[in-house]
């Protein structure tokens, strides 16, 4: 019989060597791009644009959106804004907020045409609703650089100032602060409205009275906010890659004397 103590050694030596020959993991290449994550499990539903297309003519929101955003930058379909517009919609009453923005930004800009502001109102009026801060800053945007709207530096305040609590820069609603320094009363009233929005945003109304020419029917009910829903895993650039409104912000009229 072999002697233990001989035994001993030969078996710790064979543990020993057990992680050796375990499996290891794959390397990981250096260069590797980062997996996206998505909180509805698996990757996006489409491979390629046919896919991508065939989903959004079946109406699903994310596929219409991306399609929507691609047909803006003419990413691997023609640029056409117009074909961008009903696919737009279909992603806002699926619940994509920013396709509201994103509809606002087209009818301001003038992509299929002449701009116009009626609908650029009732669009980012839909997203700032939904809470989509951009769009929050572009309607304060508008009525203080009276764009399309007579100007009104209370109402476009408000906005701003809304804009800020949800994210937008502080900027635009520092300028017209220092425009408005002689003019407190115009701020506290601002300051009033905006928290008067804030307290009930998804039904909050835009003050605004248009003048300039817009295709919208002046009898047309707003449609609603749309509800948040889950970011899809691949989506095309959000508002932020989209720069808001400038403001341009002329000084108000001087008051009158003995007026604060």
């Amino acid at each position: 019989m072999p002697h233990p103590a001989p035994l001993r050694l030969l078996l710790a030596l064979s543990l020993a060597f057990v992680p050796a020959f375990a499996a290891k993991p794959k390397a990981v290449p250096a260069d590797a791009a980062p997996q996206l994550i998505s909180t509805q499990g698996g990757g996006p539903k489409w491979k390629n644009v046919a896919e991508l297309q065939s989903f959004a003519a079946k109406g699903d929101p994310q596929a219409c959106f991306e399609l929507g955003e691609r047909s803006l930058e003419g990413d691997g379909v023609p640029k056409d804004a117009a074909k961008a517009i009903p696919l737009f919609e279909t992603a806002a009453k699926g619940g994509i907020a920013n396709a509201w923005f994103k509809l606002g930004k087209i009818y301001h800009d003038g992509l299929t045409g002449t701009p116009d502001y009626g609908w650029a109102l009732e669009y980012f009026g839909n997203a700032a609703r939904a809470r989509v801060a951009e769009a929050q800053h572009n309607l304060g945007a508008m009525l203080v650089s009276a764009r399309g709207v007579k100007r009104d530096y209370v109402e476009g305040l408000a906005w701003l100032i809304v804009a800020k609590k949800s994210g937008a820069s502080a900027d635009a609603e520092a300028q017209v602060r220092t425009r408005l320094a002689k003019r407190p009363t115009d701020i506290a009233a601002a300051e009033a409205r905006a928290a008067e929005i804030a307290g009930d945003l998804p039904h909050a109304t835009v003050r605004a009275t248009l003048t300039g020419k817009t295709t919208r029917p002046p009898e047309a009910p707003p449609a609603p906010p749309a509800a948040p829903v889950t970011k899809p895993v691949v989506i095309a650039p959000t508002p932020e890659a989209i720069p808001p409104i400038k403001i341009v912000v002329p000084p108000p009229p001087a008051l009158a004397p003995g007026k604060p």
